[in-house]
This record gives structure tokens, sequence and C-alpha cells, in this order.
């Protein structure tokens, strides 16, 4: 006996999406406390701008201090600091912008 199967690969992505979002809030979540246990403490402002953003099935971790940028990726007289890049690392892929070290 032999059976034929159709995949709809539109509707298997966004079933998959659906059923995995709470593990990936899980996720983002011990990625920003892990990035902001870990930041270099000036001032706090960094450190305490750590957070997660849900909108329907996407999922991001995410810093909202105006100046990340500059710290996490350094700038031509400030070293970088990617801890919120590190912390991303250790669970999954990261294909973004790269740190100078």
């Amino acid at each position: 006996m032999s059976a034929r199967v159709t995949v709809f690969s539109e509707q298997a992505i966004r079933e998959a999406l659906k059923l995995s979002t709470p593990e990936r809030v899980e996720i983002a979540q011990d990625i920003a406390a892990e990035a902001s246990a870990n930041e270099v403490v000036l001032t706090g402002r960094l450190a305490t701008s750590y957070g997660i953003e849900v909108s329907g099935d996407t999922v991001r971790a995410v810093n909202d201090d105006p100046t990340a940028g500059w710290k996490v990726f350094g700038t031509s007289d400030t070293p970088p600091h990617p801890g919120f890049i590190d912390a991303a690392r250790k669970r999954g892929r990261y294909s973004g912008m790269q740190p100078g070290r």
C-alpha cells in the first residue's frame, strides 16, 4: 500500500511559527537577561534597556537605548561590548553586523 502526502509549505511554516512562539519568547528572555547581567555598567542605561518584543509570531530580543549600537559595536575611540550579540550566538544563528574586536 502506498500513500501520497502533499505538504503546503507556507501553511507548514505558519503553523511551526505559531507552535514555537512560546519557546522563542523564552529564548529571547534568556538572551535579554544574560546580556543585561553581563553588561559593562557605567550609567546602567544600556544594561536596563534590554527586553523583548512579540508581534504575532515574530519574537525579538531588543535594546531600546538609543546609543546601544555605538556601545555594542564600538567606535573609533571606544571598544565594543558585544554582550548582546554573544548571548544571541549561544542560542542560535547570528548573521548581523559584527563588532570590531
